[in-house]
Parts: structure tokens; sequence; C-alpha cells
């Protein structure tokens, strides 16, 4: 019997004709629990039906079952848009994308972002689809002007709370703003702060114990922050990391077109990383395939390869496997300081590592030190190269940086000086007799008579102008750190060049020392840079 028969069925007496009344005269029946014979006698009275079953109650010492919960959502993406700088109106339309596709049934897309409108208050927002220019969806929290989203503190704060509010099987926060690598990411102009990578590493640990919740994937929308030094600190605070080896948006800061499919109108500031990626999750989440952490960080690896104007380069890297990769590196830096290499030897191999900015690709650097010296190193450097090949789950390059392997570095004697790709002789600016040669060596390989003999007749001149700039630079002396950009007022104090940051702003910002960083702290490799970099 189905449900619908159940509240249909009628008590049996409901269709009896009903009994006429005593006929005149007749003396009611005696109220007692006799009869009298022959006489008709009144239907019993109906019985109300009985209740319905009430569930048995728990045994002793049993717990009642919990009320059902609503099922969670797959995903919960918080993009941490710190864009109180001049990156603004790129950072403003990244959401912009966003918006394009939003929350879904299966995804909650929630920003904090700084400042709404320019100049306003930071907020909360949680991201509705939306096809028209400009964000529309609904602010679910106002911080206020003076909220600093440079603050480790409030980083935590702010994935706790969407964690808390948005729960779901899976979290990622990506962070957008200016990033360095190494030297941190994340400025806040108007409170002058900005996070180096002990700060992040604290924000997200702390965003953990408060939520309880584990941090899946953490995405830099940010430069340089594909580094060995940044997925060695965040170990332990998430499982995957994702970022660019590379300053993103390439130089000049060209940034590509609305991606296509979204309805919106072309915007040109788009930095195209936050809305692909979401176009990426929402259809794989559509197609109810399994989107685990480790499919969206490699998603996100691939979404990058249709845009390598802006994003040359992108990896994904398993951070729980991290400390076989910085163990790898320790025992490499073992090897080259155990075998008394120096500067001198490693000259040739500086120059032609895969740069980006002022870092070196990591595997290269360690495969053309393995090949060349081999022994010890060379060993060193397989072990190396196999820990990445179990770390680096996912990584593209454009044809520009033709032997990225997934994590910058840094190899430079003076870790953070400012200069692009920081040559500068070891006795002083300019290159040394010595460096010429090696670099003349270089530049022949390869080249045909014509082009040597080319170089041939210019070498005069090249030598010329490097013996010039010897002379203008005072010689062997090292150049004043207050020429150079970034904050160098302070006597002691290291030189940064943050890319594309606004030069008044990092003077105002107190950025920490490669030696506080936690790979130079667990490793020797601060110790190696220091006599061969």
């Amino acid at each position: 019997m189905n449900i619908s028969s159940l509240n249909s069925a009628q008590p049996a007496l409901r269709n009896a004709p009903a009994r006429s009344a005593a006929p005149s005269g007749q003396p009611a029946p005696a109220p007692s629990d006799s009869v009298v014979l022959g006489q008709q006698q009144p239907a019993p009275p109906q019985q109300p039906a009985p209740p319905a079953q009430q569930p048995a109650p728990p045994a002793q010492g049993q717990q009642p079952a919990p009320p059902q919960q609503p099922e969670l959502k797959e995903w919960t993406v918080l993009v941490y848009s710190v864009s109180d700088n001049n990156l603004y109106e790129f950072l403003q339309s990244d959401l912009d994308e966003a918006e394009r596709v939003g929350s879904t049934d299966q995804m909650n897309v929630i920003v904090e972002t700084s400042h709404q409108p320019k100049g306003g208050n930071v907020v909360r927002m949680k991201l509705e689809a939306d096809q028209t220019e400009g964000l529309t969806s609904p602010v679910v929290k106002d911080l206020g002007p003076d909220h600093d989203m440079g603050s480790a503190d409030n980083l935590a704060e702010s994935i706790a709370w969407a964690q808390k509010n948005y729960p779901a099987k899976h979290f990622m926060v990506i962070m957008s703003d200016h990033g360095g690598g190494w030297q941190g990411a994340n400025q806040s102009e108007s409170q002058n702060s900005w996070m180096n990578i002990a700060d992040i590493e604290a924000g997200l640990k702390k965003a953990v114990e408060k939520s309880g919740q584990k941090i899946d994937v953490v995405g830099f929308d940010e430069c340089l922050m594909a580094s060995a030094e940044v997925a060695h600190q965040i170990s332990g605070a998430a499982d995957y990391m994702v970022a660019s080896e590379e300053v993103e948006g390439g130089a000049g800061w060209q940034y590509d077109e609305a991606l296509p499919g979204g309805g919106k109108q072309s915007n040109r500031n788009s930095r195209v990383f936050t809305g692909e990626v979401l176009n990426y999750a929402a259809a794989a989440l559509r197609a109810r395939d399994p989107l685990t952490p480790a499919d969206m960080a490699k998603g996100i690896v691939k979404m990058a390869e249709g845009h390598q104007r802006d994003l040359g380069t992108m990896s994904a890297i398993d951070l729980n496997k991290m400390p076989a990769v910085t163990a790898a590196m320790d025992k490499f830096a073992t090897a080259v300081l155990d075998s008394g290499k120096t500067k001198k030897d490693f000259a040739v191999i500086k120059l032609k590592t895969q740069k980006f900015y002022e870092f070196a690709d990591m595997g290269h650097f360690v495969e053309l030190a393995g090949k060349k010296f081999g022994g010890k190193i060379g060993e060193a450097a397989d072990e190396v190269k196999a820990a990445m090949g179990e770390a680096v789950i996912a990584e593209q390059h454009s044809s520009k940086y033709p032997n990225a392997k997934g994590l910058n570095v840094e190899i430079n004697a003076k870790a953070g000086m400012t200069g692009g790709t920081n040559v500068q002789g070891e006795g002083g600016p300019g290159l040394s007799d010595e460096q010429m040669q090696q670099l003349v060596q270089l530049m022949v390989m390869g080249m045909s008579p014509d082009q040597l003999q080319m170089l041939s007749q210019a070498m005069p001149q090249i030598i010329a102008l490097n013996q010039q700039f010897h002379a203008q630079q005072g010689g062997g002396e090292e150049i004043d750190p207050s020429n150079q950009a970034g904050p160098s007022n302070q006597t002691g104090r290291p030189v940064y060049d943050i890319p594309n940051m606004n030069k008044d702003s990092q003077n105002r910002i107190e950025f920490a020392s490669y030696d506080s960083v936690k790979l130079s702290q667990d490793t020797k490799w601060d110790e190696m840079i220091k006599k061969v970099g």
C-alpha cells in the first residue's frame, strides 16, 4: 500500500445509516450497565484512533541521532584580493571576471577585497553569476576603510570566517596582489604593510587552528611565488600550492582581454587567472566529475597554457613532498661546500641557468652543476631532480623559458639585492676579465661563421665599454645602495625590488632578510650561495 492510500482510508462506520431516535413514549434506557432484553441496544461509542507511534527512546547511555545536515558543496574558493595599491584596476578586473562564473550549487566563490569603491571600505562578497560590467554581487560583510589586508592575523581571520560560514568538502584560497618570491607578498599601501613569507605561513596555520579545517590548495596570483623557499615555508599549512616562477603579466604588464564564453564585454585589464580557474572548476562540477585538490591544482596549470603571454610559467606543487625536496637541496649544498668550489667555478653555471627576474630555476641550476662537476655533486643533483619529480605534479612554460622546472630559488650571494638579473662582478660592478671571457665562450656556442666574424669585430668595443663602466663606478668599489631601487636608506638594510611595486611604497616596508627564511635555517643553501653565488 502506498502513502496516498493510507491517507485515504476511512473508519468503517463512517458510511453507516444514522439511527432514528427512540419512538415517542418509549422510556429512555436506564443509565446503568444493565441491558433490557428484546430492546435494540445503541451502538458502542467510536473509540479514538490510537496515537501515531512515537520513535522509541534511545537505550540507556545511547545518544540520539543528530539531525540530518544539508549536503556540503564540493568547494569553497576564497579570493583574497589585496588591491590597496597600484594594481587596483587589474585586481578588480580579475574579480569582475570571477563574477562571470560566480557561486554555483557545487561551489561557493567568496571575495575579500580593498577597497570598494576605490578609496572606500574593505568588503567581503559572495560572488553571484553576473554578465554585466563591474561588480554587482552583494556585500556580506563590511570591514571598514582601515582594515589591514597585509596583516597575517587578518588573513587568518578571513580564511577561518569563509570556512565557517561557507563550509564545503574542499577549500582553496587564492592570494592576489604583488609578489616577490621568498621576499613575500600582499601589500596594503594605505597601511604600509606587507607579508613576509613567515607571515603568510603564520596566517595560513592560524586559520587552520581557528577553523579546525584544512586548506587544500593555496594559489598565488602573484609574481615569482613558485619558489623553493615559499613552498618549504608553507608546507604543513596546506596540501597543494599553485604559483608562477616568473613575473605574472610579463614585461610591461600586457594583460589579455576577458576570456570568451562568459558574455561580458572584453576587459583589457583582466589578468585571466581567477576567472579561468573558476570556469574550469564550475564545468567539472557541473559534469559531476570528482574535482580533487590535486585536480584543481593541475587544472590551474592547464588553464595557464592558453595564456602564456601573461602567464609564461605556472606550477602545481604537492607540499607534502617538499620535505624530500629540501632534504635533497641540503645534501646538494653540503656536497658543494665540501668540494671547495668557488664563485669562479660557478660563474658560467650562474650565467647559463634559467632566470626569473632576480631568481634562478632551482632544478636547472642544480642540473647544470651536476653535469659539470659530477661526483658527489652530480649524485646529489640527481636526488634533487628525483624529489622534484615527485613534488611538481604539473608545470607549464612558454618557449621563452625552455629550462623552467617548476620552482625558482635564490642563487645570489647578496640575496635580495636589486638589479633584475643581479649580475655584478666579484670585485664590484661590471664584469671581470675572466667573466668577460666566460661570457664570450657562451656567446660563441652555436654561432655560424658569419656571426663569429661579427662578434670578433665588435669585441674591442664591448671590452672598452666594460672598462669604461668599471672606471665610472670607481673600479672595484661596490655600488652605493642608496642609488638602487627599493628600501635602501638605512645602513645595513637589504635592498629589495618587488616587480612593478611603487618604489616609494617599498621604502616604507620592513622586509625580512634571507637568513630569516626557513629554507635558509633548515638547510645549507644560504651558506652555499654565499660561497659560490
